[in-house]
């Protein structure tokens, strides 16, 4: 008997998804830790804001869980991004709200092979907020929360479906009222130091053509000054010159 192979990868996500479901971290990585760390995040939007999420792994995996809170009512979760994540290419992943304020990402192997060392990303969590919010830290954290049966956690499993949990860093969503844009327009990344480097010009790539995090500051991505202060292919060509053709310097912040 001939067994279609999607309908086998299938099955095969379904058994590994119920023995990580049903089984506790069970001690810690015998190496060098895991660790998942949410990273800290400023936003001046009226109402939104987002944070990276990253993690490291010295052995490969064969699958990912990661249970977040935040610690107010006054945000909502709107949702969570795999873009130019490690995890981008897998097919089995995703992320379901389980909560009022709290999310479960996941993501497995199948045909894809196993998830290799390394340190990345492993995706955007993405938040929005009533304008006119008291401005705020919202802290975020990893959380145990046991649901018709089904516990929901932070853990990796290795590639014998071991699981185990790494370490944890919380991260802080701050919420800011005011202009967020300082200096001269172009810190699209919203890099601490407030450089304009080849970074800033890959995030406004991502976001404008592979649907990747909107700038945290729109002010500073409308870098050529338009007075509509819509983003638009126009902001890409003048940041391009600036960097690379000797154009006209980027104009200051409002």
């Amino acid at each position: 008997m001939r067994i279609n192979l999607k309908v086998l990868s299938v099955i095969i996500a379904v058994l590994i998804m119920a023995a990580v479901a049903k089984s506790q971290p069970i001690g810690t990585d015998p190496t060098i830790r895991d660790t998942v760390t949410i990273q800290s995040m400023t936003t001046f939007s009226p109402n939104s804001g987002f944070v990276p999420v990253y993690f490291y792994n010295d052995q490969p995996l064969a699958g990912i869980e990661l249970t977040m809170t935040y610690s107010t009512t006054d945000v909502m979760i709107d949702s969570f991004s795999f873009v130019g994540s490690r995890v981008e290419n897998y097919s089995l992943k995703g992320a379901d709200q389980i909560a009022a304020n709290s999310l479960t990402v996941y993501t497995y192997a199948l045909s894809e092979g196993l998830v290799a060392s390394g340190n990345g990303l492993l995706g955007y969590l993405f938040f929005s907020f009533i304008p006119g919010i008291t401005p705020q830290s919202v802290s975020i954290d990893t959380m145990t929360i046991t649901i018709l049966d089904r516990e929901f956690s932070t853990a990796f499993s290795d590639e014998f479906a071991n699981a185990f949990s790494p370490v944890i860093n919380p991260g802080v969503l701050t919420i800011q009222s005011g202009s967020c844009c300082l200096g001269d327009r172009g810190n699209i990344d919203a890099s601490p130091d407030d450089i304009l480097d080849i970074a800033d010009l890959v995030y406004l790539v991502d976001f404008m053509f592979r649907e990747g995090p909107e700038p945290t500051c729109m002010a500073e991505a409308n870098v050529d000054g338009s007075i509509d202060e819509v983003l638009d292919i126009g902001d890409l060509v003048y940041l391009v010159d600036f960097m690379f053709r000797d154009g006209p310097q980027l104009p200051s912040c409002p």
